[in-house]
């Protein structure tokens, strides 16, 4: 027993009962499978059935840790002649209530196109009238406890031709059987017959059930599937969904039951379902499940098929496939070149010398770190918990359109996506976060005798970044944080000017700017290593020149003076020197703090969990942060330098 156990708590149903904060006390078979016997057959301890839930994952690599999974305390569901418990959720009435929900679920699977794999494509149907037969692995345990005998995909096929004979065949087998690496049901032979298409692409399904004239499956969960999208369902074995009155069945099923297809639908992913939110690790609703899975295929949009990153360095490669490959199963390669052959390609920030490749791509991607990125500087590679890709330019560069001025110029923001902007400003607020969420202690003490002075915060940037090389139009200010606090002085002559200086060029992980030893002339008070929470507590007005504290400041109520044309810029919200300047007239529309918010931070970015590893929503990251500690690793220490070595050599050499 004790070589048992052993083994028991490294299996995969181990790793489920932990995931799924079961009870250890308990034993647990996985179905019907074979290794689980010895559980099922000793009547001294109490066993618990699990398996693979209705719903199990989204993304093209099957996961091993399931987002569903059906538990059962007296077998298992696609045993046909167990006492199971699905079979006694079936026999219940449903509340008005609890139909209402069905409903709701009916309607968001067919809206979020949900089925047990979700992919993000979807399977093209046939063009001409077909049937749909579900071809499933041989062997299949539901095959063998959902009394189908060998010959039912044969009498099942044999069927579709002669009751349609005016349809084509569409047989939806299993990628595995393609790839010769299972053995399907369906016979080969049958795929050369006349009128007989044959699908074996990863996809979404929903389509192919949608579309289709009926549907013919043998124990295959499709058959339930497509009983949600309002199909006959024809039935060759006896699967739970079967003999109560839903289905065509086609084998003697004496359950003397009859329901409708809410009870199903309540009783199979309500009931008998434990669903875990990947993004907490917290148990939930399928309803939340069903939307992750909506949300993940919509973030799947942001990556085209073939995308090539070009130029990449191990360590950037490694921080974008965080966002690519869960939902996409490729990786991004490192040091890549641009070959004319490309056709998608993702770049890091604004690359001068790609963009001439623009006209000739189907895909230009910019990559850059989001506006809630990490607890700490991306200069010391603290992992980006937040990433933005952008398809038309990329945010800081005003000179042309990106998709987040896209957004913020033509997205209507609904009421329910305004509470959640009010939730995440209060959220942000209340916790004190920011884009690096520095950790820093010292404080401000001002003078008494500037009480009735307006106290203004100046920002100041990395002047070799992007943000000020194309956030600052050149017949402009000149781009020196100098030039920002002269012009401040002289905009505001009688304020009391506090400057902080960018943590990067702080900490010397960057190059500090051309003048910066001379800022005190026109600056009231230099704060180093003070916290940008700490700064807006203590001033009237912040002044900046493409800074996202601008953005921060304006959550927080406070006013923005604008000296470039940062993407909060030129919506209503910001005082903008620069309101007048051509590269503004593309901003015509008045913006509220919330609509703003929910574009920024919740439409455009991606966020990725360091702590879970998947995909979640910046209201999850905001937790994660207040949770993180700043402990560095090995390649931090090596690299924490290269920053600012790369920009001293490259100034030297201009």
């Amino acid at each position: 027993m004790g070589v048992f156990n052993l083994f028991f708590l490294k299996s995969r149903t181990r790793k489920i009962v932990n995931e799924f904060k079961l009870d250890n006390k308990k034993f647990y078979s996985w179905g019907m499978k074979r290794s689980g016997k010895y559980i099922r057959n000793n009547n001294q301890q109490e066993v618990v059935f699990i398996e693979d839930g209705f719903v199990h994952s989204f993304g093209m690599k099957k996961k091993n840790l399931p987002l569903s999974i059906c538990y059962d305390k007296n077998g298992i569901y696609y045993d046909c002649n167990s006492r199971n418990d699905l079979k006694e959720f079936f026999k219940e009435k449903l509340s008005k209530e609890n139909t209402t929900r069905a409903e709701n679920i009916i309607n968001l699977w067919k809206k979020y196109s949900i089925s047990k794999y979700n992919f993000p494509s979807f399977i093209e149907p046939p063009s001409s009238p077909y049937v749909l037969l579900i071809d499933q692995i041989f062997g299949d345990l539901s095959l063998e406890y959902g009394d189908a005998e060998n010959n039912l995909f044969k009498r099942m096929f044999e069927f579709a031709i002669n009751n349609w004979p005016d349809h084509k065949i569409v047989i939806k087998i299993h990628p595995d059987v393609i790839n010769h690496k299972k053995k399907g049901c369906i016979h080969s032979s049958f795929y050369l017959k006349p009128n007989v298409i044959v699908i074996g692409d990863v996809g979404q399904i929903n389509k192919l059930i949608e579309n289709s004239a009926a549907v013919c499956v043998v124990t295959s969960q499709v058959g339930f599937e497509a009983l949600i999208y309002g199909k006959d369902v024809h039935v060759f074995g006896r699967p739970f969904y079967s003999g109560m009155g839903l289905t065509i069945d086609h084998k003697v099923n004496n359950q003397n039951l009859e329901i409708t297809l809410d009870q199903l639908v309540f009783s199979s992913l309500v009931k008998y379902q434990i669903c875990i939110d990947p993004r907490t690790k917290k148990k939930c609703e399928i309803e939340e499940i069903m939307k992750y899975i909506s949300n993940l295929r919509e973030a799947s949009k942001s990556f085209p098929i073939n995308l090539e990153g070009i130029n990449f360095t191990p360590w950037k490669a490694r921080q974008i496939n965080r966002f690519f490959y869960p939902i996409t199963g490729k990786r991004l390669k490192i040091f890549r070149r641009y070959k004319t052959k490309m056709q998608n390609i993702i770049i890091w920030g604004k690359n001068i010398k790609m963009e001439k490749y623009i006209s000739k791509l189907k895909n230009y991607i910019s990559v850059e770190d989001g506006f809630i990125r990490s607890v700490g500087l991306g200069a010391e590679l603290y992992p980006p918990l937040s990433l933005l890709f952008d398809k038309k330019g990329i945010h800081y560069d005003a000179s042309r359109s990106s998709d987040l001025e896209y957004l913020l110029q033509n997205f209507n923001v609904n009421r329910n996506q305004i509470i959640r902007a009010r939730r995440i400003i209060d959220l942000i607020i209340k916790l004190k976060i920011s884009k690096y969420n520095l950790r820093l202690k010292k404080k401000i003490n001002l003078p008494i005798n500037i009480l009735n002075k307006q106290i203004i915060g100046v920002l100041g940037q990395v002047e070799t970044d992007n943000s000020i090389i194309y956030g600052v139009p050149d017949d402009t200010i000149s781009k020196t944080n100098f030039a920002l606090v002269e012009q401040v002085r002289k905009d505001f002559p009688d304020a009391y000017i506090i400057y902080k200086p960018h943590p990067d060029t702080e900490s010397g992980l960057r190059i500090k700017g051309t003048k910066d030893s001379s800022i005190f002339e026109n600056a009231d008070f230099i704060a180093n290593k003070i916290s940008v929470e700490h700064l807006f507590n203590k001033v009237d007005r912040v002044a900046v020149f493409t800074s996202l504290g601008g953005f921060e400041a304006l959550l927080r109520g406070i006013s923005v003076t604008t000296y470039g044309l940062p993407f909060y810029a030129g919506w209503g919200l910001t005082d903008d020197k620069l309101r007048n300047h051509k590269w503004a007239k593309r901003r015509t529309r008045k913006l509220t703090i919330e609509e703003l918010t929910f574009i920024t931070l919740a439409k455009y970015p991606l966020y990725s969990s360091v702590k879970f590893k998947c995909l979640t929503e910046v209201e999850n990251i905001i937790e994660e942060i207040i949770e993180s500690n700043e402990e560095k690793n090995l390649e931090q220490f090596i690299f924490k330098n290269w920053g600012f070595l790369k920009e001293s050599w490259l100034t030297r050499n201009k």
